[in-house]
């Protein structure tokens, strides 16, 4: 017999094995002949064990959040369960999960190769974790499963800024005017504020490290909330810095210090506010540049986002100065983020 009939034959068994196999698995149909009253016999098949029904539970420990609250989430069944996609961030993937119960939460897997200290990224947790605001998205609980670690915050449907301001489609199309835009400003600039007034346990002042759209949740009366504000403390700044062009300070990009600061922090909501008045993306327009250009013609035609209408208001005007005055090139020249916050509430 040719060489290629005997592998074709090999090839035939084996997956006759490997069917057989599976079928006896997949399909472990149990029958018993029973003999009724009047003499008949009857055949009873059990119910058949499909491979997709066996889940594999690997060890599980609570990084936040208590054994009750575990026993809420059944983080095997979370960790196990089809997620959707919400985007990938510097901590690591966000996905949109609906319990059994019909709740629906977000939860990050933490990035593959972040987590070099294992007790370190368990203290940052539990530090933020009790950390409770309206300005702040709470972490709801956080737990190693298999060796990967996940963090489950609350889902806000009309999700965050970012996809308001510069959403295509569905939900995420949502002009927003300048009032609410406004509004959102002074949620963020709070939010951030109330960072800064917090310390580590070491007695340090707290940083955000960068400041964006995407991380300002939005809920359904348009107050806004703060969300990864752990990254910081998680991640090297050298990271957050190459994977956030457009919106940190030049202290962070031209010098050899790499240490995120509060007057950084400052400098990237400034940046942050130019995407609120302008609509225009920090990652593609240099909008410090764009401003200062503008501020040198002495106009600020074309400079607010055409959505909320061509007529540039007072309130717009002044909004635009504090821009101005969170990026100058001096940290030291910065406003505080109290002074911001107070800045925005009477503008």
């Amino acid at each position: 017999m040719k060489p290629v009939g005997l592998a074709f034959i090999y090839t035939a068994l084996t997956l006759a094995l490997v069917v057989a196999f599976t079928v006896l698995i997949c399909i472990r149909a149990i029958k018993k002949k029973t003999k009724s009253s009047d003499g008949k016999v009857t055949t009873i098949t059990t119910t058949p064990i499909s491979l997709l029904e066996v889940k594999v539970t690997l060890p599980m420990k609570v990084i936040f959040g208590g054994i009750k609250v575990a026993e809420k989430f059944d983080p095997p069944e979370i960790a196990q369960i089809p997620k959707t996609r919400l985007g990938e961030g510097t901590l690591g993937t966000l996905f949109k999960v609906v319990l059994q119960c019909g709740s629906i939460i977000t939860i990050r897997k933490i990035r593959e190769g972040l987590i070099m200290n294992a007790s370190g990224l368990e203290l940052w947790i539990n530090f933020f974790g009790g950390m409770k605001d309206d300005w702040l998205l709470p972490i709801l609980f956080s737990f190693w499963y298999g060796g990967e670690a996940f963090i489950l915050y609350e889902y806000l449907i009309l999700g965050s800024l970012e996809e308001l301001l510069h959403g295509s489609e569905g939900v995420q199309f949502t002009p927003l005017n300048w009032e609410i835009r406004k509004k959102i400003a002074l949620y963020a600039a709070q939010a951030v504020a109330l960072i800064h007034s917090r310390v580590t346990k070491n007695g340090e002042p707290l940083i955000c490290g960068v400041i964006k759209a995407s991380n300002i949740l939005i809920r359904v009366d348009f107050s806004a909330c703060l969300s990864s504000y752990e990254t910081p403390y998680l991640v090297p700044p050298e990271m957050i810095i190459k994977r956030n062009p457009g919106r940190v300070a030049p202290e962070l990009k031209y010098h050899y210090q790499k240490t995120f600061t509060q007057k950084s922090d400052v400098y990237s909501f400034g940046i942050l506010l130019l995407e609120l008045i302008t609509g225009q993306r920090p990652s593609t327009t240099n909008l410090s540049a764009y401003l200062r250009e503008k501020k040198i013609k002495g106009t600020l035609d074309n400079l607010c986002d055409t959505k909320m209408g061509s007529e540039v208001n007072e309130s717009m005007v002044e909004m635009i100065e504090i821009a101005w005055s969170c990026l100058s090139c001096k940290p030291r020249d910065r406003p505080s983020m109290d002074d911001v916050v107070h800045m925005i509430q009477v503008s």
